[in-house]
């Protein structure tokens, strides 16, 4: 695939997601996806290693219920020939169980393989995420 035909399926990955479609999300990703949030021993609930279409369901169905999103935003989306996508973002959402709201910039490493999300990488302020689930 080109560099813009992965940031197109990026574009489309990132319209599923806020749009809570999980099924899409699921679908645009091969069947051993590895997805890797930053780890944050136990205090982020699906801030874990996952694989496969299944464990991208689980992390989406725990990020999707535990927070609640104010604005999501992406004005960064770059591509190199390797397939490789990165996205910067910046994202305001709540912690359902705290009422914590959490104003984080993020950066994202897409993986690529025929069109379809073989790799994800999250690069975030965990210890910011993880003080508003604990209420801090």
């Amino acid at each position: 695939m080109t560099d813009q035909e992965n940031i197109k399926a990026i574009q489309t990955h990132i319209a599923s997601f806020g749009q809570g479609d999980i099924d899409a999300v699921c679908l645009q990703c091969t069947e051993d996806v590895v997805w890797t949030p930053p780890i944050s021993d136990g205090r982020i609930p699906y801030n874990k290693p996952w694989s496969g279409r299944d464990g991208v369901r689980e992390y989406c169905t725990l990020l999707m219920g535990n927070l609640e999103w104010q604005s999501f935003e992406v004005p960064v989306i770059v591509a190199d020939q390797n397939d490789h996508v990165v996205i910067l973002g910046r994202e305001v959402f709540t912690i359902r169980k705290t009422g914590k709201t959490v104003d984080n910039t993020f950066l994202t490493l897409f993986t690529m393989r025929d069109g379809l999300i073989a790799g994800f990488t999250l690069c975030e302020n965990t210890e910011l995420v993880a003080a508003a689930f604990a209420g801090s």
